[in-house]
């Protein structure tokens, strides 16, 4: 409790499921299981209503495997992604996307031997539903690199993840090269 005439905060226990910070009847922060700035509902962990400003932030890097041919990029556990090619790649399974709009980021880098692939126009969802993927220049498909050693980046948007787990001509995944042929 803020003490108007004192500015002194006054603390206790409290046995609420949510905790509400606020002045006056505007709540200004919601604490419970999720914690929301500027909304009274949270829908996810940490949601802000209103705009934000970081110094810096920094996000979880990934380490994709290749099982089968396949590999599983699960969203719920970071946004950026290296891969290291030992084989080819038939197929890429995109799980856990969040509900509103999203991307992700893939360092794709070939091994001492070189000369893999990876079908970067076949996504699929967590049922190996396909899930379209554009490319600018009217759908000009990247090529990986295929030389030994070499890296290549690319970043995909999703607008929507509701769509991803069915196929319609709605849905999709926004390709971009970043860029290709580095060498490590």
């Amino acid at each position: 409790d803020l003490q108007s005439s004192s500015g002194e905060i006054t603390a206790g226990i409290i046995t609420s499921t949510n905790i509400e910070v606020g002045v006056g009847a505007t709540t200004l922060m919601t604490i419970g299981t999720n914690v929301g700035v500027g909304t009274t509902l949270p829908r996810v962990k940490f949601d802000i209503e209103g705009s934000a400003r970081f110094k810096t932030y920094s996000e979880a890097v990934g380490i994709l495997t290749i099982t089968t041919n396949a590999v599983t990029i699960d969203l719920s556990e970071a946004q950026t992604f290296t891969l290291n090619l030992f084989d080819d790649v038939n197929y890429f399974v995109v799980t856990n996307p969040p509900v509103d709009s999203t991307t992700f980021t893939l360092k794709i880098t070939q091994d001492s031997v070189g000369g893999h692939t990876a079908a970067l126009d076949d996504f699929r969802n967590a049922g190996l539903s396909t899930i379209p993927v554009r490319w600018p220049g009217g759908g000009v498909l990247p090529g990986v690199t295929t030389t030994a050693g070499r890296t290549d980046i690319y970043s995909f948007r999703i607008f929507d993840g509701n769509t991803l787990t069915s196929y319609s001509s709605d849905n999709g995944i926004y390709g971009i090269v970043v860029g290709q042929n580095f060498v490590d």
